[in-house]
Parts: structure tokens; sequence; C-alpha cells
């Protein structure tokens, strides 16, 4: 079950000065389990989280890491090392002495920046004070430098890259993803010559290889820079032989490449639209089994060379590999011409991210009678769905005999759930939430929530007698609940966290009193600080009296 993790952690405590806790166990960790703990268990549990050689990283979220320094902020170690690296972050610069903010901005280049909500924006925040720490002045970062603000690179602009020590790129490798400012100065940087890796007229296979993910965001200008052009006198038979060679021997480098570095890609699940490209080459069976494919085909190429014989037979290899939106709308075409009374159940699982692509008059046409079916379109690593596009999927679902919401389909909709009518939430059962994970209504309206959180509340309503469980397991949908049971809750001893305060009902939150949000945050309540700059926060802040902002400490 769900709140397994918590009553665990209370269990285990002792185990913690042992480090012997999974990162599994560790990631089950919030203010309402640990709030009781006595401050050094508190100091082991967090120590425990720390990144460690041969452990995978226990992934904490943004609620658990701000958690964890409010726990210890006025006790705070200068061995930066003694934390996870991410919970630095959210560390004040007030915390760090200045003769030890070297060490700080070393352990807080192991972070991932993508974790802060962007309200925040700790990038930018935290390079400024780097640059007070380590001296920098204009837009020219040393070597050292560099080595020292590690991932923080990922949130440099194009001026501050493109003016950097060259072993900027060795950190970039590691970003999650690169804006379009900073893939032209990364190329600009590339183009100058002056990295390891030389003159692009040099690169080779093993170029590209060593350049890892980033020919992933090479532009069209960029890889165009390959093209080789030939100009010699009319009749020189040598020369137009040499270069006719060169061509082939490049050609040859890129293709050699390309089939190892786009399967490899693929593997990872990046932006589809990162992985777009053209060549040359009919569609036949070969071709598809070929791992490049299909780098090289136009839309005209490839409408006009891939026969619906083809594509029924290789369906599955082809959806894989189709990363393009007018490549896939011109097999949902073609589908629908192999299949004009309807696209079998078996066929439409194979979709992947093509399905995404697909018009409602396409949707319409899917037989979607299976649960499998609904789970492979369901499936998030194939991108989002727009709204109009998932109430008909789930709707053609629910209208075939036997099926309903059921857990199995909630646990696969997720938050797909906010696509559909009212009357059609109002169909699911308490017992089949009860067993279904913690569902994701962000995107729901404030009705959608109100009838999702008193279905949740029915489920859980068995957990009342301990207050912190039924909170777990109900926090997702309190979107929707009412002043009355939120003021009921402030009462438990819960610790709300912020991100889960500011989800509430805006009319819910402007009614609540400094005192009522007090008691509601418990150990969350300095986070109304860090996000004031929050619309929601903001507003319910100039609703209070200075007075009773004062009293509450923020």
């Amino acid at each position: 079950m769900r709140i397994s993790t918590f009553p665990c952690i209370k269990l285990c405590a002792f185990l913690f000065s042992l480090c012997r806790l999974s990162p599994s166990v560790l990631q089950g960790f919030s203010c309402s389990s640990v709030q009781k703990m006595s401050k050094t268990k508190i100091k082991q549990m967090i120590r425990a989280c720390r990144p460690r050689k041969g452990r995978a990283k226990v992934d904490l979220k943004e609620p658990q890491l701000t958690c964890m320094y409010n726990l210890i902020r006025g006790d705070l170690s200068q061995n930066f090392t003694d934390y996870p690296s991410d919970m630095l972050l959210y560390l004040d610069s007030e915390n760090v002495q200045k003769a030890n903010c070297r060490s700080y901005f070393s352990a807080l280049g192991a972070t991932d920046f993508s974790v802060a909500s962007s309200i925040l924006n700790k990038g930018p925040k935290k390079f400024r004070e780097a640059r007070d720490c380590l001296g920098i002045s204009g837009v020219s970062l040393s070597r050292d430098n560099v080595e020292v603000l590690g991932n923080m690179v990922c949130t440099l602009d194009r001026s501050d890259i493109e003016n950097s020590d060259p072993l900027i790129l060795e950190k970039l490798k590691a970003c999650k993803d690169l804006s379009a400012s900073q893939v032209a100065a990364m190329e600009t940087l590339l183009l100058s010559g002056k990295t390891q890796y030389g003159y692009v007229t040099n690169w080779d296979q093993q170029t590209l290889e060593d350049l890892k993910i980033l020919p992933l965001y090479f532009t069209r200008t960029f890889w165009d820079r390959f093209t080789i052009v030939c100009f010699y006198p009319l009749g020189s038979f040598h020369i137009v032989l040499f270069c006719n060679i060169y061509k082939k021997i490049f050609q040859s480098t890129k293709k050699k490449f390309l089939k190892g570095f786009l399967p490899d890609l693929r593997k990872q699940n990046p932006h589809k639209n990162k992985l777009q490209g053209c060549t040359e080459g009919n569609i036949t069976q070969v071709t598809v089994s070929d791992p490049s494919f299909p780098f090289g085909y136009d839309v005209t190429q490839f409408n006009l060379c891939l026969d619906i014989s083809v594509l029924k037979d290789n369906l599955y290899t082809i959806c894989q590999k189709v990363d393009d939106n007018d490549f896939q709308k011109i097999i949902l075409k073609k589908l629908n011409q192999a299949f004009p009374s309807g696209v079998p159940d078996q066929e439409v699982q194979m979709l992947a991210s093509v399905s995404r692509s697909a018009t409602l008059d396409d949707i319409s046409k899917w037989n979607i009678t299976e649960l499998d079916t609904l789970a492979a379109l369901m499936n998030p690593e194939d991108g989002t769905w727009e709204t109009a596009q998932s109430k008909a999927i789930i709707t053609k679902y629910l209208n075939a005999s036997g099926n309903s919401l059921d857990s199995s389909e909630l646990n696969i909709i997720d938050s797909n759930l906010c696509s559909l009518d009212i009357s059609t939430l109002q169909t699911i059962t308490a017992d089949s939430m009860r067993n279904t994970k913690h569902l994701d209504v962000a995107s729901c309206s404030t009705e959608q929530k109100r009838v999702l959180y008193e279905i949740s509340n029915t489920s859980f309503s068995v957990h009342r007698d301990n207050p912190i469980n039924y909170y777990n397991l109900v926090k997702g949908y309190l979107g929707g609940a009412s002043l009355v049971d939120i003021i009921s809750l402030s009462k438990q001893n819960i610790s709300m966290d912020v991100k889960t305060f500011m989800k509430l009902n805006i009319n819910v939150i402007n009614d609540l009193t400094a005192s009522n949000v007090q008691r509601l945050m418990g150990e969350h309540l300095p986070d109304l600080k860090l996000f004031e700059n929050n619309t929601v926060i903001q507003m319910w802040v100039n609703m209070q009296q200075q007075s009773d902002l004062d009293r509450m400490g923020i």
C-alpha cells in the first residue's frame, strides 16, 4: 500500500546512522512522518540521503527537500557534502560562511537544478551568489569556475556559455535539456575549433561519439557545416574524382554514427522533435530494420515510398522509429486506408507516439475495447494528449461492453482523468479509488476536484484514526476540499507542504486565518517565505494583518 513507506521510516529510524536504508525507503520521507523524531535522528536520516558511490541517488521532491532544510536550518554544518546535493539549492546565502562559499558551490554543482520550481528562479540567483563568491567579473568563466559550478552551467545563458572555458561542453552533456540559445552557444564554441574536438572539418565518427548527447541538439545549420562542396576547374578529372570519394567517405562516417546514435537516443526518450531528419532511400522491410531509419526522408518521399502493405507488416517498428509529426500523420492516414472498417485493438496498441498526431476523426476509427489498448495509448512516455483527444479515447473505451473506471483504468488514465465530464467521474466508486495510486488532478477544474475529493474522502475515511496516514492518502485531492475540511486538518498536526497548500481551492485559502495556516503547515511554515513570489501566496499574505504575519515568523 502507498502508506507503507511512512511507518517504515519510523520503524527503521535506528538504522539511519548505519546508512542501510534503501533509496526507495528514504524517498518515502515526509515532514509529517519525521517531525516527532529527535534532531539527532533527523540529521542521520538526512545524511543517509546524500549521494554516495555505488548507490542509486535518492530521488527527493521539492517539498521533501525544503522540509529537510527547515528541520535543520538553525543547526547547519559547513561540511556541505553531509547533505543531499539537491537540498543545498534551498540554503540561504546567510547560512554559508564566506570562507566556505567555494566548498558550498562545489557541492551544489552536483545538484539537479530542475528540481526547483521555476518561480524560485534558483539558477540565476545561485549564479549571482557564485560570481560573488568566486570573484567572477564580466562574462568569462575560467576552467576552475566551470569545474566548481558543475551542473549550474545548465542554467546559464548564451553569453556565459560562449565565453566559458571549453570544459563547459563536458558539463553540458549532463543537462536534462538545453534551450535554443544554449544550443547556439554550444555550436559557437564547437565551431571555434578551440575545444578538445578541434575543427569540425576534421571530425570523424569517434568525435561525434565522444560528444555523447550533444549531437541530439545540433541544428540543421550546424549539420550543414558538414556538407562538402567541391570547386574545380573544367576538365580537372582527378580533382573531381578525389572530391567525390571524400564526399562518400564523409557520408559513410555520418551514417555509421547515426546508426548507433539514434537507437541509443530513442532509449533515453528525448523530446521527439529533436530526432527529426532527412536522407534518401526506398522504404522496404530492410530499410525499416536499419537503425538510422527514417533519417533522410522528407515528407513527400516518405509518403510516396511507404507502401500500405509494408506499413501493416512493420507497424510496430515504424511507429517506434518515426518521430516527425508530418510523418506520423502519413502513417495514420495509410493505416485508415489499410483498415477501412476500423483499426483493430492490436494495431492501435502499436502506435506509440504516432497516436499523439491523431485527429478526433482518426480516433473514432480505432477499436479501443481492451485494457491493454487503453494502457498503450495512455503511456506518458509517448507524449501528452490534448483534452479532446483523451476524452474521446477514454469514452470510446468506456462505451465498450463491460468496461468501467475501475482501479486499473484509473492508474492507467491518471492525469487524463481531468478530460472527463463530471457525470463520468461520478461513476468512480470508493473501492476503485482506494486501490488506486495517487492521481495527478492538477489540471482538473474546481468542480472535478470537488467530486474526486469527495470520493477519496469516502475511500480513505477508515484511516481517520491516524491523521497523518489519512492526510497522505487524500492530499493529492485536497484541491476539492471545503474550508471546514481544511480547518479540521489544521488541527491534526499534519505539516502540509507548501505545494499542497498552493493547490487548495483559492477561495478556501483566502478564508484561512494566519492561525489556521500556521497550524496547517507546521514544519513547512518557513516555505511561505521561500515561495513568497507565488501569486496564491501573495494574495493570501496581502489579506493578513502584519502583526499576525510577524507572530508567524515569516
